[in-house]
C-alpha cells in the first residue's frame, strides 16, 4: 500500500519531467544541415570582432551559440545578409563559449544579441532574441546602409 500511495504522489511530476525530456530531445537534432548549392557556405564565426569594428564598415554582431535554437535560426538570415550587402556591411557571430570576454565586455546577459554597430564602431541600437530579416533590414535602413 506505501508503494502505491508513493507512486500516486509522485506520479503527476514524473509525467511532466517525461514530457519535458521528450520535448527537450525532440527539439535537438544531431543532424548535420544539408548544404544548400544555391547558397555560399559563410564562415561569419571566423571574422574577428575587432577586425570587422575597425574596418570602417558598419558591423551587426550577433552573440549567440551554436546549440542554441533562435541563435541555429539566425545564421542563415546573418548568411544573406553578409551576401546581400557584400562591401557595406560586415555581419560576424561571435560564439559567448568562445568569447567570454567579449560576452562580458558587451555585458549579453541572454541569446542571441545582435548589436548594430556604425562604421566608426559604436553602438546604435541592440536587440535580444530572434530578429527577422525584415527587421534587420529596415534597421540598416535607419542607419543609412541601402
Amino acid at each position: 500500500m506505501k508503494i502505491v500511495s508513493v507512486i500516486r504522489r509522485y506520479s503527476p511530476v514524473w509525467i511532466v519531467l517525461s514530457i519535458c525530456l521528450l520535448l527537450m530531445v525532440g527539439c535537438t537534432s544531431t543532424a548535420p544541415p544539408t548544404p544548400d548549392d544555391n547558397q555560399p557556405n559563410l564562415d561569419l564565426a571566423s571574422i574577428p570582432l575587432e577586425q570587422a569594428l575597425s574596418s570602417g564598415l558598419p558591423t551587426i554582431a550577433e552573440f549567440g551559440r551554436g546549440i542554441c535554437v533562435p541563435c541555429k535560426e539566425m545564421k542563415p538570415i546573418l548568411e544573406e545578409l553578409a551576401t546581400e550587402y557584400e562591401g557595406k556591411l560586415n555581419v560576424v557571430i561571435v560564439e559567448i563559449d568562445d568569447h567570454m570576454d567579449q560576452t562580458r565586455q558587451y555585458g549579453i546577459m541572454a541569446i542571441p544579441t545582435q548589436i548594430f554597430f556604425d562604421g566608426s564602431g559604436n553602438e546604435v541600437t541592440r536587440h535580444v532574441g530572434f530578429l527577422p530579416k525584415e527587421e534587420i533590414i529596415t534597421q540598416l535602413e535607419n542607419m543609412g546602409i541601402e
